[in-house]
């Protein structure tokens, strides 16, 4: 990738920079998303294991 000259470099790069934050923030943020959905979707099985079990005792 060719350096591009000072004079656009510095208007340029404030902008590149904060997409590519913005970038990076999304990307976490995605994965933060599928994190959090299956640790709800674990949770749900857990509970729905837990009552299976609950019923299989009084049966």
């Amino acid at each position: 990738m060719a350096t591009p000259p000072i004079t656009s470099g510095a208007a340029g790069s404030p902008e590149q920079n904060l997409d590519k934050m913005i970038k990076h923030q999304e990307r976490m943020f995605s994965l933060e998303i599928t994190k959090e959905m299956a640790k709800s979707q674990h949770d749900m099985l857990m509970s729905t294991a837990r009552t299976l079990g609950q019923s299989a005792e009084k049966a």
